[in-house]
């Protein structure tokens, strides 16, 4: 009888992990923070070991969009940085997993998603200016 080795299957399992992860190519994140935002340098890093590839400028004023993106949000979901994304802002330290759920839902009704300072969570921004937040688990 002959002996099955495992190493082939296993370096062949590994080959599709890392097929896999090459094909889902992340979008060029444009981020932009005032100069006095002192933890962009963290949530940079998360973003960038996700995969994503971000473009950082640091600003004194931000665009009229992000202007209008920012100013139309409730205080606690404010911040001093925010992503421009396939069409999309994300306000403050958003996980990467949010980013990616918006990414590939793709909701046309959506202008920007923000973590709510208060509560923790992802909310969304939708063009009529109301603030979808998550129910249930």
């Amino acid at each position: 009888m002959r002996k099955i080795t495992l190493v082939p299957v296993v370096v062949g399992i590994a080959l599709m992990g890392i097929t896999a992860f090459v094909g889902t190519a992340r979008p060029t994140a444009d981020l932009t923070y005032s100069e006095n935002c002192t933890n962009v340098d963290r949530w940079k890093a998360d973003l960038t070991a996700e995969g994503f590839d971000i473009r950082p400028f640091a600003v004194s004023d931000l665009t009229l969009s992000e202007q209008q993106a920012m100013m139309s949000l409730p205080e606690p979901l404010r911040d001093c940085k925010m992503v421009s994304i396939a069409g999309y802002h994300v306000i403050g330290d958003v996980s990467s997993g949010d980013i990616i759920t918006l990414l590939r839902r793709k909701p046309i009704d959506v202008i920007a998603i923000a973590r709510d300072t208060a509560t923790s969570e992802t909310v969304a921004l939708h063009h009529d200016g109301t603030i979808e937040r998550r129910t249930g688990g």
